[in-house]
């Protein structure tokens, strides 16, 4: 951090206690529309914490809500073992004036971060375009962004303001939905989406399995019990939202 932590601000080791240019128009409220869903990757240097991202690849970061363009405050969660890399990489991060540990456990910390006044905007234009902003995570060197509009143009227009920033901008998926399909209800949960990833890195969706459920509740130190559920579940969500399954 390039100046040190504010008065508001305490160390990292102590807890503290519709726009004109809209793309689409509001009031078009007959029947649902098909909505487009993407995922993108943005990075750039002095993008809010992209330093740290890219000198602590062994925590994942998901920004509790998208920065204003204002500078306000944001909270960040970040999981992970070990979190003295990450708040080391906080420390120096450039694009970060003031951070402080706002909740912590075993696995899991919330952090208040308040940005440098000059980091490059992030999603420039995105509310003015209508873009709703679903899940803001880490990946490799950057953000990856899960986002919901009415149309390809409003994806387009904030390819090119992030350009016009310098910022990396590439789309990863694309896909329209059905209008009856809760985007949200298609959404798995952290521990879900870890477990299901983790099987499947693991082999246990392989033929034959390459890990046995106990082998995999032993690697995620949880019962079998709570690993058979934990799949079962995320499955059936995701059988749900991909056929547009109305679930119980």
């Amino acid at each position: 951090m390039a100046h040190g932590a504010s008065n508001s601000d305490g160390p990292l080791n102590e807890p503290d206690g519709s726009s004109k240019g809209a793309a689409q128009d509001d009031s078009a409220l007959s029947a649902p529309p098909r909505t487009l869903f993407a995922e993108i990757f943005v990075s750039h240097g002095r993008l809010i914490l992209v330093p740290t991202i890219e000198s602590s690849p062994e925590v994942t970061i998901q920004m509790e809500e998208t920065p204003m363009a204002d500078g306000s405050l944001l909270f960040v969660s970040v999981v992970g073992d070990d979190f003295s890399p990450f708040e080391r990489s906080l420390e120096t991060d450039a694009t970060v004036r003031a951070a402080t540990l706002f909740s912590a456990a075993a696995d899991r910390r919330v952090y208040r971060i308040r940005p440098e006044s000059d980091v490059v905007p992030f999603l420039p234009t995105a509310a003015d375009l209508g873009i709703r902003v679903l899940d803001v995570k880490s990946g490799t060197g950057g953000w990856v962004i899960r986002i919901q509009m009415l149309s390809r143009e409003p994806l387009i227009q904030l390819r090119e303001a992030c350009l016009e920033h310098g910022i990396t901008f590439r789309v990863r998926q694309l896909f329209d939905a059905d209008p009856n399909t809760d985007p949200d209800g298609a959404r798995l949960t952290g521990r879900q989406r870890d477990t299901v990833l983790t099987a499947y890195q693991s082999g246990y969706y392989d033929v034959p399995r390459g890990i046995s459920q106990g082998e995999l509740a032993e690697e995620l130190d949880v019962s079998t019990s709570a690993i058979s559920q934990q799949l079962r579940r995320a499955t059936r969500q995701l059988i749900a939202s991909t056929f547009a399954v109305e679930q119980d």
